[in-house]
């Protein structure tokens, strides 16, 4: 297998873990608030937390990457969110776990902005849609295992005593009624998760390097370059064209990115996605229970089903986004793909509710995941064409803002379910999407962040 491909691999499987130790807190957060004594906005407050500092901190970890090199980074962040998954297992307060949702949104920031810079390091400019999406692939494979996974995991170590407390703030810990479904262990499976992901983040780095040690060939034939094509431009050892500048500082990249129209729409487009993308990662096991009265096991099952529709669309995503690359150019081969799959999920969110059945919501739900996977290539191939020496911070960019509306998503679908029904709240996140589309529709990947990348 050549190098970069290897690299490109690993890199997916951290993604998996990345997106295990993520969504796996939604199919437990019933079992959680019911142990902890939680009320349902606290609950919806604990699973939004992890999206503020997981926002707040993209452009600066994207910043450190694109200085000091994704290999470092992104081991630390691994050995990073993997202890902060095992310490939740410790929780027994409302607060421990809204202060360890705000560390794991802490340590999980510089990953995909770390990775975005390692993918333009070692991939060709036709290949970068590819790439990406198997690396994105990697955390939607990730994604959509956990729930199923989670739950199976958290019934097959009901018994086992990894962490026991004989009393919570809901006071005494009470075993099940006779009849009544064991309680999941829920403990023990973030220990678990928690302890599989430092042995990963010890893998990634022996085996990742930052950059190949000699330029590969030549991408394509001569012809004039594009914006887009600065592949023989990029920064560090190793590579032609190698410029003797020093790296912009954290402060120029910020004034960049600020200046930047693009960016504006591509954050804008970002959060207006997680405002209802989300929705499948944290509410959607409380909606199953709440409309459907569906057991915790099959909750996971359902939860996973919409996930793993979803993710057959990032199989197609990098293909389907360098195709039109190819053939509308490099501004519209980008902005298309966008306006299309985004509208589509705002479709799908506008027909759910005139659904009645549990299988007709999760069907829709799974086209939307699949639209969302579909562009979610092209939103890593626009920061690489567009960052220049700047593809983690303007990755990041677009992630903050991405994050900041899924942080508002959980909180503000669960206060409008609660007032006007779920059927009001699937509106909202269709409108959401609607929006996300004409921004993307906007977007130009022919103007990047930096002027000056342009020569």
């Amino acid at each position: 297998m050549p190098q970069r491909y290897f690299i490109v691999v690993i890199t997916a499987v951290a993604a998996l873990f990345l997106y295990i130790d993520r969504v796996c807190f939604s199919t437990l957060a019933d079992p959680v608030q019911k142990d902890l004594g939680l009320t349902d906005p606290q609950k919806e407050f604990v699973l939004s937390a992890f999206f503020w500092t997981y926002a707040l901190f993209q452009i600066p970890m994207g910043s450190l990457a694109d200085r000091f090199g994704a290999r470092l980074v992104l081991a630390l962040s691994i050995a990073a969110w993997s202890a902060v998954t095992l310490a939740t297992g410790f929780a027994q307060t409302f607060f421990a776990l809204v202060a360890i949702r705000l560390l794991l949104g802490i340590t999980e920031a510089g990953a995909y902005p770390a990775a975005a810079g390692l993918i333009k390091a070692w991939a060709r400019p036709q290949e970068r849609g590819r790439f990406s999406s198997i690396v994105a692939l990697g955390g939607r494979i990730g994604g959509a295992v956990a729930p199923y996974l989670t739950a199976a995991l958290g019934l097959a170590l009901v018994g086992v005593a990894v962490v026991e407390f004989a009393y919570t703030p809901a006071g005494p810990v009470v075993p099940p009624a006779e009849g009544e479904p064991p309680r999941p262990n829920w403990r023990a499976v973030f220990v678990v998760y928690g302890l599989a992901g430092v042995f990963v983040a010890l893998l990634f780095w022996l085996f990742v390097r930052d950059r190949p040690t000699a330029a590969p060939a030549p991408p394509e034939p001569a012809r004039e370059p594009d914006a887009a094509d600065d592949w023989h431009a990029l920064p560090g050892p190793g590579y032609a064209g190698d410029s003797p500048k020093t790296p912009p500082t954290f402060a120029r990249r910020l004034a960049a990115l600020g200046r930047s129209r693009n960016m504006w729409l591509y954050g804008t487009m970002q959060f207006c996605v997680n405002v209802g993308w989300v929705f499948i990662i944290t509410l959607l096991p409380t909606y199953l229970n709440q409309a459907f009265d569906v057991p915790l096991d099959r909750r996971g099952e359902l939860q996973s089903m919409v996930l793993t529709i979803g993710l057959c669309g990032m199989m197609f995503g990098g293909v389907f986004t360098d195709f039109l690359r190819g053939w509308l150019g490099p501004r519209y081969g980008r902005s298309v793909p966008l306006a299309v799959s985004l509208g589509g999920c705002s479709l799908a969110f506008l027909l759910i509710p005139a659904l009645s059945t549990v299988w007709a919501v999760v069907l829709a739900l799974g086209v939307m995941a699949f639209l969302v996977d579909l562009h979610n290539p092209t939103v890593w191939a626009f920061a690489q064409d567009v960052g220049g020496k700047n593809v983690g911070a303007a990755l990041g960019f677009g992630n903050m803002w991405g994050n900041l509306g899924g942080g508002v998503s959980p909180v503000l679908l669960g206060a409008v379910s609660r007032q006007a029904g779920w059927d009001t709240a699937f509106v909202v996140c269709g409108c959401s999407f609607a929006a996300a589309a004409v921004c993307g529709l906007l977007l130009d990947a022919t103007k990047p962040v930096d002027p000056d990348d342009r020569a």
